[in-house]
């Protein structure tokens, strides 16, 4: 039986903690873009390293408070089921010294792709929500995840 559920706010963060990967949608100079990106999370921000010529830097370092989007999920394609966390509020620079170095030490978003990224991202969520699609199980409790420091 297919059924769809909103997700309530703990699980929606819950799962969005325990991520590693995710897109992020922005309006760059030329147009809409998603990026898939790693991050973290810290208190009710997403952090994301980037190149400082990038359009996502570009952006944070603009101060526009410009709104972007971020999404996260986990898919189980033999059973048909999953789950989807959104979340959207304004982006901006994370260049306070002292606020990078506690990032570093608690959780930092580290990239896979090759490149300097010294520019930390913050998007701080004003709007979280989430669905699960299925019956019968629990992407909070049934998801296996391992998060690598």
């Amino acid at each position: 039986m297919r059924s769809e559920t909103e997700l309530d706010a703990e699980d929606c963060r819950t799962l969005l903690e325990r991520g590693v990967v995710g897109r992020i949608a922005f309006w760059a100079e030329d147009g809409p873009r998603i990026h898939p990106v790693n991050y973290s999370v810290l208190d009710d921000a997403v952090l994301v390293r980037t190149k400082p010529a990038s359009a996502l830097a570009r952006i944070a370092q603009g101060g526009s408070g410009a709104t972007v989007a971020f999404q996260v999920d986990g898919l189980d394609h033999a059973d048909q089921r999953g789950w989807s966390v959104l979340a959207r509020g304004p982006v901006d620079e994370l260049s306070d010294a002292e606020a990078v170095a506690a990032l570093e030490r608690v959780r930092p978003p580290r990239a896979w792709a090759p490149g300097e990224r010294t520019v930390v991202v913050r998007m701080c969520w004003t709007e979280l929500t989430g669905r699960r699609l299925g019956t019968g199980w629990d992407p909070v409790r049934d998801q296996d995840y391992r998060r690598l420091r």
